[in-house]
C-alpha cells in the first residue's frame, strides 16, 4: 500500500478541472505555440510538446478520479481526516493503483448515495450528489469493476429514475421539463449506462438480465425517464445494438398501451369555436410532466408550446430516433421471422406518426430510418436479416393500408395523409426489393408473401403488393419519386450484367405494379410530373452515384459487387429519403382530387422512362458507345439524365445504338411491365 494523503475533495477537484483546462488549451492551441516560438527563435525544444499535451490529460483523470475518491469518503464516513475553517481534509491514497483497488467499493456507496437522492430529489444537497456521482461514473468509463459494482449495486435502475428527479426540483416551464443542466446531467447518466452494455457485451462485465429489465421495465413503469436517457444521451451508432433494440421494442409495446400520444385537436367552427387542442382528463402521458394542453383556459400560442413540448419529450420518438442511427438495432428489432418483429413492423407503419394541429406535423423520420436501414442491406453477412425484415414490413403495410382507408371523419380531419417519412421509407424498400417482388409477382401472382431464407428470397403477393403501393404514393409524389430514383439506379445497374433479361423482366414487372396502384387511386397528372421533377433532380444533383444496385448471393457476378458496396448501400438510402423528405409535404388529398387523372396511355407507356437507365447500364458495361457532345450525357461520371427520354435526340441515339448493337433490353423490361395488366381503373 502507499501513502495516504490529506486532501480537501472541494479543491482536489478544481485542481483536477484545471488541469483538464490545461489538456484543452494544449491541444487547442499547441500548432500555434510552436510556430509562434520557433518564429521568436527562442531555442527552445517544443518537439515533446505533443506528449506533454497528453501528460496533462492523464495527470487530469487521475486527479479526477481522487477528487471523486475524497468526495464519496467525505459523503458515507468513515475516513481519517480533521475539519478545519476552510473545509474538511480527508484522507486518500495518492497511488493511482491504490485508488483503483476502492473502485470497487466506492461504486457501490455512490450507487447508494445516488439512490437516497433520487429518493427525495428535493432535499438539501440531492442535486449535489446526482452531479457528482454522474461526474464520477463518467471519470470510470474505462473501470469495468467500478461499472459493474455500479450496476449491480442498481446504478442502472437509479440512472432510469434520474429525469423524473430532475424534472421535480426543475418543474415545467411552456413545454421544458428539464432545464439545460439537467439535460446534460441525464446525458452523462446515459453514457456511463451504456458502457456498461458495451462491456458486458465484450465479456468484460458478467451478464445480469436486471440491468437491461431497469430500461425496458423500469420502476413505476417511467418510460419517459428512460426515453430521456436517449434523448440526451450518446448517438445512436454509439449505443450496443441489442440494448438499443430491446428497449426499442419495449417502448413500442408502451406505446400500445397508451391512450394516447397526442392531444386531440379541433379545427375552428366559427362562431361556435375556435378550436384547438383539447387534452384535458385525455389519459395522456404528457400529464405527468406539467404539460397540460387545454384551449378553454390557455391561449394558442400557450397551447402550442405546450404541444411543441409533448413532441419533444416523447419518449418513443426518442429511443426510435436513436435506433434510426443504428443499422445492427434496427436489423434486430425487425429482422427476425417471430411475432414480436412482425409486431413491431406494424407499429412503426401506424399513420399516428404524426402531431396534429392546424398543420399536421410529421414525426416519422425515425420511423423512416428504422425501416430503411433494417430492410435494405443485402450485403451476404446481412441479407437474410434484411428479407425477413422487409418481409414482415411489407406484411405490416398491406394491414396498415386498411387501416389507414378505415380511419373515422375525426382521425381524417386529424391524419389527413399517411405520414411522408414512411411512405418514403416503403418505397425505398420496395424499390431494393424489387427483382424480387417483380420475379415472384409473376411466377406466383396469388401465393402466400414472405422471406425463403433457403432459398434467400423475398416472394410477395402481386395484388398485396399493389396495395402496399396505393398506400405510400396516394397524394405523395416524394415517395413516389423516391421509389422511381431506387429503381432507375438497380435497372442501370441490371442492364450491365452478363445475363440481364430475367432480372429486367422481373424489375419491369415491379414497375408494372406501381403504374397499376397509381391508376387505382386516381394519381394525377400534376402529381407525375411533380413526381419526375423530384427524381431527376436527386439523380442529376448526384451524379447517378448515391447507390447502386447489390445482387442477392445466389448471383456469382454479384459477391464483388456486395464486397465494395454493401457497407453504403443502407446509408446511401437513407441519405436518399431524407433528400427526399426534404422536397415537400404530400399533396392534400382535395387538391389531388381536383386534377386530372393519368390518362390510359400515359398509364401503359410508362415502362418508357426507364430507356436512360438502361442505356446507361449498357454504356457504363461497354456494350454501347458513349454519346459525345450531348447535354443529357455527363461524361465524367457516365450519367444518362433520366428526363432524356423526352428528347428527340437522345431517342435518335438510343435507337441507333440498340438496332447496331442488336441489343435491346428494353423490350424484358416492357415484357415485365405489361405482365402486372394496367388499365385504366387499375384491376
Amino acid at each position: 500500500m502507499g501513502d495516504y494523503v490529506g486532501v480537501d475533495p472541494v479543491r482536489v477537484r478544481k485542481l483536477a478541472d484545471r488541469l483538464g483546462d490545461l489538456e484543452q488549451a494544449l491541444a487547442k492551441h499547441g500548432a500555434l505555440i510552436r510556430k509562434n516560438f520557433k518564429s521568436w527563435d527562442s531555442g527552445l525544444d517544443l518537439s515533446l510538446l505533443a506528449q506533454q499535451t497528453g501528460a496533462v490529460g492523464d495527470d487530469a483523470r487521475d486527479m479526477s478520479k481522487r477528487a471523486d475518491l475524497a468526495r464519496n469518503l467525505e459523503e458515507v464516513g468513515g475516513a481519517a481526516g480533521m475539519c478545519t475553517p476552510d473545509g474538511d481534509i480527508i484522507d486518500i491514497p495518492w497511488d493511482m493503483k491504490d485508488v483503483s483497488a476502492q473502485s470497487t467499493k466506492e461504486a457501490q456507496q455512490e450507487a447508494a448515495t445516488l439512490k437516497k437522492a433520487l429518493d427525495n430529489p428535493k432535499a438539501d444537497g440531492s442535486r449535489a450528489d446526482i452531479d457528482a456521482i454522474g461526474r464520477s461514473l463518467a471519470d470510470h468509463q474505462d473501470d469495468p469493476a467500478y461499472l459493474a459494482a455500479f450496476a449491480g449495486a442498481g446504478g442502472i435502475v437509479d440512472a432510469a429514475r434520474v429525469a423524473r428527479a430532475l424534472h421535480e426540483e426543475d418543474g415545467t416551464h411552456g413545454g421544458d421539463v428539464l432545464s439545460k443542466d439537467s439535460q446534460r446531467l441525464v446525458g452523462v447518466y446515459a453514457t456511463g449506462i451504456n458502457r456498461v452494455f458495451t462491456l458486458q457485451e465484450a465479456g468484460k462485465i458478467p451478464p445480469n438480465p436486471d440491468y437491461i429489465k431497469a430500461l425496458t421495465d423500469p420502476p413505476g413503469g417511467d418510460m419517459v425517464s428512460v426515453g430521456m436517457l436517449f434523448k440526451y444521451g450518446p448517438p445512436g451508432d454509439q449505443w450496443e445494438p441489442h440494448t438499443l433494440s430491446k428497449v426499442s421494442g419495449a417502448m413500442l409495446d408502451w406505446r400500445d398501451k397508451q391512450k394516447t400520444m397526442r392531444p386531440s385537436y379541433s379545427k375552428p367552427d366559427f362562431p361556435y369555436s375556435a378550436g384547438g387542442y383539447a387534452g384535458k382528463d385525455d389519459g395522456g402521458w404528457y400529464h405527468a410532466w406539467g404539460l397540460n394542453p387545454d384551449y378553454l383556459v390557455k391561449g394558442a400560442d400557450d397551447n402550442q408550446r405546450i404541444v411543441d413540448g409533448i413532441e419533444a419529450n416523447d419518449p418513443v420518438l426518442a429511443v426510435i430516433n436513436r435506433t434510426g442511427e443504428n443499422a445492427d438495432a434496427s436489423r434486430d428489432l425487425l429482422g427476425h421471422d417471430d411475432a414480436a418483429s412482425k409486431r413491431y413492423a406494424q407499429d412503426l407503419l401506424d399513420f399516428k406518426w404524426q402531431t396534429p394541429g392546424p398543420t399536421t406535423v410529421d414525426d416519422s423520420d425515425g420511423a423512416r430510418r428504422v425501416l430503411t436501414l433494417a430492410a435494405t442491406d443485402r450485403s451476404a453477412a446481412h441479407f437474410d436479416q434484411s428479407g425477413q425484415a422487409a418481409a414482415n414490413i411489407l406484411a405490416a403495410a398491406v394491414k396498415e393500408k386498411d387501416a389507414f382507408d378505415q380511419r373515422n371523419g375525426h382521425e381524417k380531419d386529424e391524419y389527413p395523409t399517411y405520414p411522408n417519412g414512411t411512405a418514403i421509407a416503403l418505397a425505398g424498400i420496395t424499390g431494393t426489393w424489387s427483382a424480387d417482388i417483380g420475379g415472384t409477382g409473376m411466377t406466383t401472382p396469388g401465393g402466400t408473401s414472405g422471406y425463403d431464407a433457403n432459398d434467400h428470397a423475398l416472394v410477395e403477393n402481386k395484388d398485396d403488393m399493389v396495395k402496399v403501393m396505393q398506400l405510400f404514393v396516394k397524394d405523395n409524389s416524394s415517395a413516389a419519386a423516391m421509389f422511381d430514383a431506387t429503381l432507375h439506379a438497380q435497372v442501370s445497374e441490371a442492364a450491365a450484367l452478363g445475363e440481364p433479361d430475367e432480372m429486367l423482366t422481373a424489375m419491369g414487372n415491379t414497375a408494372g405494379m406501381l403504374t397499376k396502384a397509381k391508376v387505382g387511386i386516381s394519381y394525377t397528372e400534376a402529381q407525375q410530373i411533380d413526381e419526375q421533377h423530384k427524381m431527376n433532380a436527386v439523380i442529376v444533383d448526384s451524379a447517378g452515384t448515391l447507390f447502386g444496385f447489390i445482387p442477392g448471393p445466389k448471383d456469382p457476378e454479384g459477391v464483388a459487387k456486395i464486397a465494395a458496396k454493401a457497407l453504403k448501400y443502407s446509408q446511401n438510402m437513407v441519405s436518399l429519403g431524407r433528400t427526399f423528405k426534404s422536397l415537400g409535404d404530400p399533396f392534400s388529398t382535395d387538391n389531388a382530387g381536383k386534377q386530372e387523372s393519368l390518362n390510359r396511355k400515359e398509364a401503359e407507356t410508362q415502362y418508357t422512362t426507364f430507356s436512360p437507365s438502361i442505356a446507361q447500364g449498357m454504356i457504363r458495361a461497354g456494350k454501347w458507345s458513349p454519346p459525345a457532345n450531348r447535354d443529357w450525357y455527363d461524361p465524367q461520371t457516365k450519367t444518362i439524365n433520366p428526363d432524356a427520354m423526352k428528347s428527340a435526340d437522345f431517342q435518335g441515339w438510343f435507337n441507333t445504338e440498340k438496332n447496331e448493337k442488336h441489343l435491346d433490353e428494353t423490350e424484358p423490361f416492357e415484357r415485365g411491365f405489361n405482365h402486372a395488366e394496367v388499365s385504366k381503373d387499375g384491376k
